[in-house]
């Protein structure tokens, strides 16, 4: 049997994947403190840490007044009677709809649940990639990148929403009524798809624009029947501020971890005024870039297209995780896999390990490293679609 080799470029990612993998999670594993209820890692936070908010809101789920959670002392109550007195702060901050996700977890023990959780997002992330891909081997090297890595061993959202986007970019034109209601089920997540209503705008795309909005709604409409309408006043007040909370401290929670260009002025102890007219800028660049690319409606299967699209999606928020870079590597090596872009790429396959090295020591500037490689795509894009004019020019009658 003849092994094909990886498309030029992919190596450099491989290389990358294998050292995680047999380097990396080994590493983490040995850090895992046992014998004191739930394993801890090496920072003191339990295994999957972030898992251990979506698995506290599923268990509130089934308790009454779930609403209390949003603040921050009854929270740090609560987590105390599970983990011990003292750990080290977490706040739950995401929309009240993360409760229909949260509630099956909560039924089960913490380790099972936390699981449970990890084979669900690699599945969906694995199923969502083969709609773009048969080669296993990119798949694979995907599975084991930075971002999902960082996501997994994090408890973390990151392969589920990774998911919902490459899925809805995928079906956004020949299946739009089910690519809507995927973007609907993403507001749980609202900072990941801020920028999809301009690109189905520019494209006209009314038909996932009613799905998106009506299964956001029904999901409103599901949480307020379930545990009462007030429960969103709860979180319009107290829980946005949670959110707040980690842009107005940069050493709060992960901050430094967010390769975005307001977190990285801010972890550089610039103020919040300039930080934020700075993000602005930057977030009407990217939603400029969408407009003038996708005015042009190229095809859903376009994979530079959504590059560029998923770039400026990274851009456009100035609160995003390292791991929530996701869907935009995996688009940058579906881009390179298909011959279709250079190695620069691989700085977004790569922006999760690059922010953990550049944001505790305060060096900014890797929140523009996504805005600056659409541009690139933009003008190569450009250049290989008058070419293709020219040359059609040239043989017509």
């Amino acid at each position: 049997m003849t092994i094909r080799p990886l498309p030029p470029g992919l190596d450099l990612a491989a290389v990358g994947a294998g050292l995680l993998l047999l380097v990396g999670v080994p590493f983490y594993l040995l850090t895992l403190q046992t014998g004191v209820g739930i394993p801890r890692d090496g920072t003191s936070l339990v295994v999957g840490r972030d898992f251990l908010n979506l698995w506290m809101v599923g268990r509130a789920a089934w308790e009454p007044d779930p609403a209390r959670y949003y603040d921050i002392a009854t929270y740090l109550a609560a987590l105390g009677e599970q983990v011990g007195a003292g750990y080290p702060g977490q706040l739950w901050s995401y929309p009240p709809s993360s409760l229909l996700i949260g509630a099956p977890f909560g039924l089960l023990p913490y380790l099972p649940a936390l699981l449970l959780w990890t084979l669900t997002g690699l599945g969906a992330f694995a199923a969502a990639l083969r709609l773009w891909t048969r080669d296993w081997r990119v798949i694979g090297i995907l599975l084991a990148s930075p971002a999902a890595l960082f996501g997994l061993l994090s408890g973390q959202f990151a392969c589920l929403a990774a998911a919902i986007i490459l899925s809805v970019l995928h079906w956004r034109e020949s299946r739009p009524w089910l690519a809507g209601a995927l973007l609907g089920l993403l507001t749980v997540k609202p900072q990941l798809g801020l920028l999809f209503p301009v690109l189905l705008l520019v494209t006209g795309n009314w038909r996932a624009i009613l799905s998106a909005c009506a299964t956001a709604l029904g999901l409103a409409l599901a949480v307020a029947l379930l545990w009462g309408p007030d429960i969103w006043r709860v979180y319009l007040v107290q829980g946005i501020a949670n959110q707040s909370l980690v842009l107005s401290d940069p050493d709060h929670l992960a901050g430094p971890f967010m390769a975005t260009l307001f977190m990285n002025l801010r972890s550089a102890s610039v103020s919040i005024p300039v930080a934020s007219a700075v993000q602005t800028l930057l977030s009407i660049a990217a939603v400029a870039l969408t407009v003038w690319h996708f005015r042009a409606r190229p095809a859903a299967e376009d994979r530079k297209a959504n590059l560029i699209f998923l770039a400026c999606a990274v851009s456009v928020t100035p609160y995003m995780l390292s791991y929530d870079t996701l869907a935009v590597a995996a688009m940058a090596v579906l881009v390179i896999a298909r011959g279709e872009g250079n190695s620069a790429l691989l700085l977004l396959f790569y922006l999760p390990l690059l922010q953990m090295v550049a944001g505790p020591v305060g060096i900014a500037g890797l929140g523009l490293v996504p805005i600056a490689l659409a541009w690139m795509l933009l003008r190569g894009h450009g250049e290989e679609n008058r070419d293709g004019e020219l040359k059609f020019s040239r043989i017509r009658p």
